[in-house]
């Protein structure tokens, strides 16, 4: 399995997740960073500290994975050879938010949500 990782933001919200695979023996997972987030920083050396098994985005490419998961949609995901999962971190377009006053961000009300049941 690899995991993308665009910034810290993104490494904290697949670090929630990955836990549900990461005790199974048959699931390997490697982590990669596109450099595509004007956020990443010390994302890759921040992985490395964490002892994860960190791939250059170049090699992380040119190899078939099971599966990959992202928690943005940034950088070239097109890119990656296999299937994608991209979870959703921090408040975002696709989320609702009672206070939210910008009418293309979420629904503003529960009725408005029902009507996707």
């Amino acid at each position: 399995m690899l995991a993308v990782v665009h910034n810290l933001t993104a490494a904290t919200r697949l670090l929630d997740v990955l836990p549900l695979v990461a005790d199974d023996p048959r699931v390997q997972v490697v982590f990669t960073c596109p450099g595509s987030s004007p956020f990443s920083g010390r994302t890759e050396e921040w992985l490395h500290e964490q002892g994860m098994a960190v791939i250059p985005w170049s090699q992380a490419i040119q190899v078939s994975f099971d599966l990959a998961i992202a928690a943005s949609y940034g950088g070239d995901l097109r890119d990656l050879l296999g299937p994608l999962v991209v979870l959703p971190h921090g408040m975002g377009y696709n989320k609702y938010s009672p206070g939210n006053r910008k009418s293309e961000i979420g629904f503003r009300s529960f009725a408005a949500l029902a009507a996707f049941r």
